[in-house]
C-alpha cells in the first residue's frame, strides 16, 4: 500500500472516532486523485473511490457522492456498485437519471428492482413503480417494497389490496408501528370495524397525543357500539374467574429478589389461589382465595376492597406485605413493554410475595426466590423450543444479572432490586413457564459468570446483526468484539458499512427470523407527520458525529431549517427515530429535484443493543453442536462459570 493511501485509512478511521466536520470529505477526493493510479491495481482503486462517495453520503453530500463516481465510472465492475451510484440519483432527486442507468444492468437483484421502483415512484409512474416492487419482493421480501405497495394502493383508495400489503408488512416486521394506523382506516373504509378496533388501539398505545388516531379510535369505537364491548368485558370476566391457581413447592435456601412490576399504580386488582394476609406495621386481613380484591391509593392510605362490589375491608398506611403459604396470585392488567410494539395490557399469574410502597402512586413488588424469577424471566427473554444448550446459557446469563443487581443496588431509590421490563430482564412471573426454560434452571442452578472472581455484567439482546460491539455503554473486557462467526467479515470502511447493511452476509445469527438481522423502515411525507409531528420537509440532514463498532451511531445530529439537535445513547437514538430495532443503520433523506426532503430510510441490522450475548447467535451455536459454557466463553471471553449454591 503506497505511503498516501496509508495516510487516507489511518484518516478515515481517525474521523469515524472523532471528527464531526465536513471539510475532511470534501479533501478526500482531491487526496486520492492525487495518487497515481498505476500504484493501485483497478479493483482496489474502485474501492477507494467507492469509499470517498461513500464518504460524502454520510455526510448527505449526494452531489459531490455523485461526482466522485461519475469521474470514475468505468472502475464500477459489480451490479451492487451501479446500484450504489442510482441509489445516490434517486436520493439527490435525480431519479429519471436513476431508471436510465439501473436498466442498464443485466442481472438485476432485489435492490435494483426496489430503486426502479422508487424512482418511477418518484416521477408519478406508479404502475411501473408497482411491477418493480413486485418483482424485488419475489427476489428478496423486503419491508419497503411492501410499505411502498401498502401506500400506493392506499392513495389510490384500493383499500381492500392496500390492506393485504400492510397485513404482510407487519408480519414481516411487527415492530413498524405507524403501519398499524394505516391497516386500522384500510378496516374501517371496508368496515371490518373489529379489526381496525385492534389496530387504532394499537396505534394509539403507540402515539397517545395524536391527534387524528384518537379521531380514528373514536369513530371506530362509535361504529362497532357498546354493545361490543359490554360484551367483551364480560368474557374477559368469565376467562379470568376460571383461571387456577395452584399450589406450589417454594424454593429453600436461595437468595431472594425483589422485582419492581410496576412504579405508577393508582389502584391493582389481584386474587390468590389460597386464604392470604395484607399487613402493615398495625393492621392485618386475612383474605379468602379464589376472591377478587382491588387495593387503591386515595387520601395517602391504602384501602383494600372487594373488586366487584367497591366494599372497603381495611385501610392500611402507605407500606403494605402481601403473603400466602404457597399460593400464587394472579393480577389483572399489567402493562407490559409500554410504548414499545409488543406493548400491552396483561393478566399475570406470579409466585413469592408481594409489598407495596405508595407515595404519589403504587409501586407494587414482587419478592421471589431468584430461581423462581428465572422461571419467569427464560421464557419472556428466550423461545422455549431453542436447543437447551441455548437456554441453558440463557439461565447462565440471566441468573448473573440478577445477581449483580442486588449487588449494585440497580434500583435501590424504588426499594426493589430489577424491574420486570427490558431496562433490567423481562420476568412475566409464572403465567410463562414451561417445562423446557423451567429445566435450563434448574439444571444450571446457582451458576453464574465471573470476572475477576465478580459476576459479570452478563447483558444480551436479540440479534447483533453479524457484529458484536462491546462499546455501546461502558467498556468491559469481558465482552466479545465484532464478528458473530468464526471469520471477521464486519464492515471496515465507509463503502464496506453501505453493502453490509444492505446484504446478509454469514454469521451465527444470519440463521434467525429475518427482520432481526436486517431491518428497513422508510416515512414518506404522511408517515413522518404521524410519527415525529413535524414536517420531513424541515429536515436538512441526519449525520454521525460519533460512531462505534459494527457501524452504530453513538452521536447523531439532526438539523432542520429550524434548529440542530444531537442525540447521544443506544437508547436515546432509537427512542427518538420511532423506536427503531438497533443503532446501527445508515440513514438516507431523499430529496426532491428542488433539494427539499421528502423521505426518510433507514437500513438497519440486528435487534437490540448489539452488546454480550447474541441470543439468536447462541441459538444458532447450539443447534450447531456447541455447549453452554463454550457459548458463554464465545460472547463473554476472559470469564468463568462457577456454581454459587
Amino acid at each position: 500500500m503506497s505511503v498516501q493511501l496509508f495516510k487516507i485509512r489511518t484518516d478515515v478511521k481517525s474521523f469515524q472516532k472523532s471528527t464531526p466536520g465536513i471539510v475532511f470529505f470534501l479533501l478526500l477526493p482531491i487526496l486520492l486523485l492525487s495518487i497515481p493510479k498505476s500504484s493501485l491495481c483497478e479493483g482496489e482503486l474502485s474501492r477507494k473511490f467507492l469509499d470517498t462517495a461513500a464518504s460524502c453520503k454520510e455526510a448527505m453530500n449526494y452531489k459531490e457522492a455523485i461526482s466522485v463516481i461519475e469521474n470514475n465510472k468505468g472502475l464500477l465492475s459489480q451490479a451492487s456498485e451501479t446500484n450504489f451510484l442510482c441509489r445516490l440519483y434517486y436520493l439527490d432527486g435525480q431519479s429519471k437519471k436513476a431508471i436510465e442507468t439501473l436498466s442498464t444492468i443485466e442481472d438485476k437483484d432485489w435492490i435494483s428492482y426496489l430503486y426502479l421502483g422508487l424512482s418511477y415512484e418518484d416521477i408519478g409512474e406508479t404502475t411501473l413503480a408497482v411491477k418493480n416492487y413486485l418483482q424485488s419482493l419475489k427476489l428478496n421480501e423486503n419491508f419497503i417494497a411492501l410499505y411502498r405497495l401498502a401506500k400506493i394502493y392506499y392513495k389510490r383508495k384500493s383499500y381492500a389490496k392496500a390492506s393485504r400489503f400492510f397485513s404482510k408488512l407487519i408480519a414481516l416486521d411487527s415492530s413498524t408501528r405507524f403501519a398499524n394506523y394505516y391497516l386500522a382506516e384500510c378496516f374501517l373504509k371496508t368496515g371490518d370495524y373489529k379489526r381496525a378496533y385492534t389496530y387504532s388501539a394499537k396505534s394509539i398505545n403507540f402515539y397517545p397525543d395524536n391527534k387524528d388516531i384518537k379521531t380514528q379510535l373514536l369513530v371506530i369505537k362509535d361504529k362497532i357500539g357498546k354493545a361490543f364491548f359490554v360484551e367483551a368485558k364480560r368474557t374477559v370476566e368469565r376467562a379470568r374467574d376460571i383461571v387456577k391457581l395452584m399450589f406450589y413447592k417454594r424454593e429453600k435456601n436461595v437468595p431472594a429478589i425483589k422485582v419492581g412490576l410496576a412504579t405508577d399504580l393508582k389502584d391493582f386488582t389481584f386474587r390468590c389461589g389460597g386464604n392470604f394476609t395484607v399487613s402493615d406495621a398495625k393492621n392485618s386481613f386475612t383474605g379468602e382465595k379464589n376472591k377478587f380484591y382491588k387495593i387503591l391509593f386515595q387520601n395517602k392510605r391504602l384501602y383494600l376492597t372487594d373488586d366487584r362490589t367497591g366494599t372497603v375491608y381495611k385501610k392500611f398506611h402507605n407500606q403494605v406485605s402481601i403473603k400466602s403459604q404457597g399460593y400464587p396470585f394472579y393480577i389483572l392488567d399489567v402493562n407490559y413493554g409500554r410504548s414499545n410494539f409488543w406493548h400491552k395490557k396483561v393478566d399475570r399469574i406470579y409466585r413469592g410475595d408481594f409489598k407495596l410502597i405508595a407515595n404519589k402512586d403504587i409501586t407494587l413488588i414482587n419478592i421471589v426466590s431468584i430461581e423462581e424469577y428465572l422461571y419467569g424471566v427464560l421464557p419472556a427473554e428466550i423461545l422455549a423450543s431453542s436447543d437447551k444448550e441455548a437456554l441453558y446459557a440463557q439461565a447462565v446469563a440471566a441468573r448473573t444479572i440478577a445477581f449483580r443487581s442486588i449487588k449494585q443496588q440497580r434500583h435501590s431509590s424504588e426499594d426493589f432490586d430489577v424491574c420486570a421490563d427490558t431496562h433490567c430482564q423481562v420476568y412475566q412471573g409464572m403465567s410463562v413457564e414451561t417445562a423446557a426454560t423451567n429445566k435450563a434452571v434448574d439444571e444450571t442452578k446457582g451458576q453464574i459468570v465471573l470476572y475477576k472472581s465478580e459476576p459479570i455484567e452478563a447483558i444480551y439482546h436479540s440479534n447483533c446483526g453479524g457484529c458484536l460491539r462491546p462499546d455501546v455503554f461502558s467498556k468491559k473486557e469481558y465482552y466479545a468484539k465484532g464478528s458473530d462467526s468464526m471469520k471477521n467479515n464486519c464492515p471496515m470502511s465507509f463503502y464496506e458499512e453501505e453493502d453490509w447493511f444492505t446484504s446478509f452476509p454469514e454469521n451465527f445469527c444470519a440463521h434467525s427470523y429475518k427482520t432481526n438481522y436486517r431491518w428497513q423502515r422508510v416515512y414518506d411525507e404522511e408517515d413522518f407527520l404521524l410519527a415525529f409531528g413535524y414536517p420531513v420537509k424541515n429536515i436538512v440532514s441526519i449525520t454521525p458525529q460519533e460512531k462505534i463498532t459494527c457501524g452504530a451511531y453513538k452521536l447523531v445530529r439532526i438539523e432542520t431549517s429550524k434548529d440542530k439537535t444531537d442525540i447521544k445513547g443506544d437508547f436515546n437514538i432509537r427512542n427518538y427515530f420511532d423506536k427503531l430495532r438497533s443503532s446501527a443503520f445508515k440513514v438516507d433523506v431523499k430529496f426532491s429535484s428542488q433539494g427539499q426532503a421528502k423521505m426518510i430510510f433507514f437500513w438497519g441490522a440486528g435487534f437490540g443493543h448489539g452488546v454480550g450475548m447474541c441470543q439468536e447467535g447462541a441459538q444458532f451455536m447450539a443447534k450447531s453442536g456447541f455447549t453452554y459454557q463454550e457459548i458463554i466463553r464465545h460472547y463473554y471471553p476472559y470469564t468463568e462459570i462457577v456454581k454459587r449454591y
